[in-house]
């Protein structure tokens, strides 16, 4: 009765996120620059490995009914506007009702476009239950609970034909609702200077400045102690049209970490304690979209940086996603990816290689409704005991924008 009801839920109220191909009217137009979108979704999924364990793999169905809207302002306006975006996700499980939840999600959105100067900014509220699929929150029989609140403000001035300026400041928080799991606060601050070399390609040189703040965290009978850390990211890069039919933009260079705390636990007692090292190593940020053809794109996404664990571990992460999309017509789009992810333990030696592969078709009837169905796979490769895993997702889902 329960699969049933929620298959009755999908037809009528439908995954929050996914891209429209077409441009749907507004449910409610206000003035001559305000329009209201109802933007709903909702999805089945069936998973192998809903705690991501290596020895108690549990397989669920997991239903979720998402109603949400979406207020844009600025239609008709030639240099600024602002989206609110707001959904509130309904999560059920089959059998695993304990791990039932309601998750409330918010976001604004904001543009403005001048004759020299750009600005984009976003604020944001997320409640979030992850089972570390990415082995980054893994907490091993239970999902983790968190919030996230977030704010960017970045910016571009044009300095003269040749140069121009980018600035920003970028806030990241993150709660977990257990102990176990490490706060973190974060301040990112990126400053560029770009060079035009052609029409279609510009350079650039900058710094980026990451302070992040990890909390205490409890394990048993002993916790790892909660630390401070910076970052500093140098860099050159480019951006644009880079090949006939190559555009994106990369940034690469020489990322340093220090932490401000010089102890860590590694759970044997106090004879176990051990210094938080410093470290240094190749930076790097980058996307790529090549068009192969009319019908045919493919996206690259490169990045290696430093990052936190879901316990407060300091981590090294080097990630490459790849993915392709064929559009076999105006209705349907067929899409596959391939993921990578080696993450490394700076304070152990600890290693996880993290592999991920998935096929999706979509399906586009009306400028309203969207229709998808895929399936994921998932394997992480870990040294460190009991933290690999496989996983297979398969699911399908249907989304209403009006």
């Amino acid at each position: 009765m329960k699969l049933k009801h929620f298959l009755l839920l999908a037809v009528f109220v439908t995954p929050a996120g996914l891209p429209i191909a077409l441009q749907a009217a507004p449910l409610v137009s206000i003035g001559d620059s305000v329009d209201v979108f109802f933007n709903g979704s909702s999805s089945l999924e069936w998973q192998s490995n809903v705690f991501s364990d290596e020895r108690g793999a549990v397989d669920d169905y997991k239903y979720t009914v998402s109603p949400g809207f979406e207020i844009n302002v600025g239609r008709g306006l030639s240099n600024a506007d602002l989206s609110i975006i707001t959904r509130y996700d309904i999560v059920r499980f089959d059998k695993v009702t304990d791990l039932d939840n309601e998750l409330f999600h918010i976001k604004a959105v904001g543009s403005y476009a001048g004759s020299r100067l750009t600005v984009n900014g976003l604020v944001s509220y997320d409640e979030n239950q992850s089972n570390g699929a990415d082995g980054n929150d893994n907490q091993k029989g239970k999902l983790s609970a968190s919030e996230t609140t977030a704010a960017n403000l970045n910016g571009e001035y044009t300095l003269s034909p040749k140069f121009s300026f980018g600035a920003g400041v970028n806030y990241n928080k993150r709660e977990y609702k257990e102990s176990s799991s490490a706060d973190r606060e974060s301040y990112t601050v990126p400053l560029d200077i770009f060079y035009e070399l052609t029409p279609k390609v510009d350079l650039s040189i900058g710094y980026t400045y990451t302070s992040t703040e990890v909390s205490r965290t409890l394990s048993g009978v002993d916790g790892v102690d909660g630390y401070d850390k910076e970052q500093h990211f140098v860099n050159v890069g480019a951006r644009g049209d880079l090949l006939p039919k190559l555009n994106g933009s990369f940034k690469i260079g020489f990322n340093t970490m220090d932490s401000d705390d010089p102890i860590t636990r590694d759970g044997n007692g106090p004879e176990g304690r051990s210094d938080r090292d410093s470290s240094s190593s190749l930076g790097l940020d980058a996307s790529f979209t090549y068009l192969a053809t009319a019908k045919v794109s493919t996206n690259l996404n490169l990045n290696r940086n430093f990052d936190v664990a879901g316990q407060g571990e300091s981590t090294e992460a080097t990630k490459v996603d790849l993915s392709a999309n064929y559009s076999i017509n105006t209705r349907f789009t067929a899409t596959a990816n391939l993921g990578y992810t080696l993450r490394e333990y700076v304070d152990t030696k600890r290693e996880d290689d993290n592999y991920r592969t998935g096929l999706s078709l979509s399906y586009v009837p009306n400028e309203y409704w969207r229709f998808s169905t895929g399936y994921n796979y998932t394997e992480n490769d870990s040294n460190s005991d009991g933290q690999s895993y496989e996983a297979h997702v398969i699911n399908v889902s249907a989304s209403l924008r009006y």
